[in-house]
């Protein structure tokens, strides 16, 4: 599910000038007080928020991702959180707490419409995930979703009426569904597709996990999925690194953030040939095809591509994990920029971590960030 949506569903990326929030980031590079605990964040000030660095960029928060629950129903063949990613195992965010820290965010964001996505693990196994979704619909949130569909029968009302973007995982008919989710999953996400068909106001995108399973053949699938009434899919390779991507990573983290990583070791995969051959054969029937709806293949570095601009996803949207650790990578998040259990939003988001973070993506540090297709995208 973390890979899922990062090539998925695009926010809106540019920043806006003016408004409450609207700030250029100080250029930290110092590791003052790193020595304490992982996650602490600097003090605020006012001349902190009205400085330009040598990066240049606007710093607007506006959009993040409420990570509810590391816990998932399902147990996907392909998924790093089931390899050891996810790795905490603390307790779940109070729903209180969650609601604060969506009125943190419209502050920050104000005047804009902030825009937060619910997903986990999987989302709809949150106890208070139907009272959370409504409350923030009310509130004038723009809501989505990441989910396997699997749950949505007990959830139907809540989803139906309050999200806005529900992207839901589907990797193909019964048989390879199942292969890759479990046996019996297909059947239950398309009888609760049915049911959500009938009462949905946001748009449905399916989320396709093109893996060595089902790559052969998937210039066709769309046509199948699109009979179950999604309004757009998108196809979306395997992410993975090296063992030399790997260390590379984490020696940095080590080296500049005192944090290690070694949960990272889920992606690693080296013999890719194959699996390359293919995808590259069925891309190019997809590109020449007219289907009956949209349908995008989002690339990312792997083994190549044109050079692009840094990711700028951390100069305007946070990724809080469900033990309250704060970052910025959606996929690779073993960095903690602070913990909302300790300190503000605002805090952490200007601090001095978030600050390190940024320098290392502007300055392309991170092997991560080759395997990543917002890149590509934003």
């Amino acid at each position: 599910m973390w890979r899922e949506y990062l090539s998925t569903v695009r926010w809106a990326l540019a920043a806006t000038d003016g408004g409450v929030g609207h700030v250029r980031q100080v250029g930290l590079v110092g590791q003052n007080g790193l020595g304490a605990a992982i996650g602490g964040a600097s003090n605020l000030s006012d001349k902190n928020l009205n400085m330009v660095d040598t990066m240049d960029r606007e710093l607007s928060l506006y959009s993040a991702h409420f990570q509810l629950t590391g816990r998932c129903n399902l147990a996907c063949v392909f998924c790093g959180q089931n390899k050891g990613m996810l790795a905490s195992e603390a307790c779940e965010l109070p729903v209180e707490l969650w609601l604060k820290l969506a009125d943190e965010i419209r502050e920050m964001a104000a005047p804009r419409t902030p825009e937060l996505m619910l997903w986990g693990g999987e989302p709809l196994l949150y106890p208070q995930f139907d009272w959370l979704a409504a409350e923030l619909h009310k509130q004038g949130f723009k809501l989505g979703i990441v989910t396997n569909a699997t749950l949505l029968h007990e959830h139907l009302e809540a989803v139906a009426e309050n999200i806005d973007s529900i992207n839901v995982s589907v990797d193909g008919t019964r048989s390879g569904h199942d292969a890759m989710r479990g046996e019996g999953v297909f059947d239950k996400l398309s009888a609760n597709l049915e049911l959500l068909n009938l009462h949905r106001k946001g748009k449905l995108t399916f989320l396709t996990t093109v893996s060595d399973l089902n790559v052969k053949g998937i210039s066709q699938l769309p046509f199948e999925l699109a009979k179950l009434g999604c309004d757009e899919i998108v196809l979306q390779p395997l992410m993975y690194l090296t063992e030399k991507e790997i260390d590379s990573y984490r020696t940095f983290s080590r080296e500049n953030w005192q944090q290690d990583y070694p949960e990272l070791a889920a992606w690693h995969r080296e013999e890719d040939d194959a699996y390359l051959a293919e995808l590259e054969s069925e891309l190019a029937v997809v590109r020449q095809t007219a289907y009956p709806i949209p349908v995008r293949f989002t690339p990312h570095r792997y083994p190549q591509m044109d050079e692009v601009a840094p990711c700028s996803a951390p100069w305007h949207r946070v990724h809080i994990r469900h033990d309250g650790e704060v970052g910025f990578c959606t996929d690779y998040f073993g960095f903690s920029a602070g913990n909302v259990k300790n300190n503000s939003l605002k805090e952490i988001f200007y601090g001095e971590r978030a600050g390190l973070y940024r320098k290392a993506v502007n300055e392309n540090a991170l092997s991560t960030c080759d395997h990543c297709p917002w890149r590509r995208q934003g």
